[in-house]
């Protein structure tokens, strides 16, 4: 199993996708993502989701404890105790050991879907085996959601910004394996490369000629045509997708001469 991600200096789809302005070249700057490497990737992302996750003793308790206190009459509490704080509580935990391994990414992604579901969640015993007697029901609440999306987000946003393209072979070659069977990694893979490349159309404007985003598609075509001809396709179908979903985001504001003439044939 390849070790992926080295660290460098986003609810349907706007878990998936980076928040940002909803009018292009803003002059805005979006702050340095450090993702984690991720491990074991292929065992997180076969499957598909399904409402269960397991979690070291450490994150199992903090999650069971903070699952009550949800009071339907009363979401100020619910907002004051299960948010955003808590996510990041739970994120710096899953960061101790430097790396995000299968069941680490599993749990993120389950909490992440953008919609309000119960979660099985089991505690791992000393063992690292699941202790089935230990399951317990989570409701995963909004601002985890979305924090936990940020953190699987900025974990793949680092393969996209390696310098020179170096991490393409890689991200090419997860995004050419079954669309349905990996369905959720796609997705996550097109929302990184739409953070990188609303960046890049940030600082783009027709004073600069759209240099940045041109240059930016420029170099990942370019990555795609030193690859195996075989892999072409999915390179030129992620960069198009990750463009594309860039353009939607920006209400259709991107010159299409900028970007469709790497559209696929289907």
């Amino acid at each position: 199993m390849a070790h992926i991600l080295s660290v460098l200096p986003a609810l349907a789809a706007a878990t998936l996708v980076l928040s940002g302005p909803a009018s292009a070249q803003t002059g805005g700057t979006v702050a340095p993502v450090e993702g984690l490497p991720a491990t074991a990737w292929e065992a997180a992302y076969a499957r598909p989701l399904d409402d269960a996750a397991v979690a070291s003793p450490e994150i199992f308790r903090l999650l069971t404890e903070w699952a009550p206190v949800r009071d339907p009459g009363n979401p100020t509490l619910y907002r004051k105790y299960i948010g955003e704080d808590e996510a990041k509580l739970v994120v710096r935990h899953l960061r101790r050991d430097g790396k995000l391994d299968a069941g680490e990414i599993d749990l993120l992604e389950e909490f992440a879907f953008p919609r309000e579901r119960v979660i099985r969640l089991t505690r791992l015993g000393a063992d690292g085996k699941p202790e089935k007697a230990s399951a317990a029901a989570v409701t995963p609440p909004p601002g985890m959601m979305q924090s936990f999306a940020r953190e699987l987000n900025a974990m793949w946003q680092t393969e996209w910004a390696k310098p020179d393209a170096a991490g393409w072979p890689l991200l090419v070659g997860l995004y050419a394996r079954d669309p349905k069977r990996y369905e959720i990694l796609h997705k996550r893979l097109r929302a990184a490369g739409q953070a990188v490349l609303t960046e890049k159309w940030r600082q783009s404007n027709a004073g600069n000629r759209y240099v940045p985003f041109r240059e930016a598609i420029r170099l990942y075509d370019g990555a795609t045509l030193k690859l195996p001809q075989a892999q072409w396709p999915a390179g030129k179908r992620l960069l198009f997708d990750a463009a594309a979903d860039t353009d939607r985001h920006y209400g259709d504001a991107i010159q299409d001469f900028l970007y469709v003439w790497l559209k696929p044939a289907r």
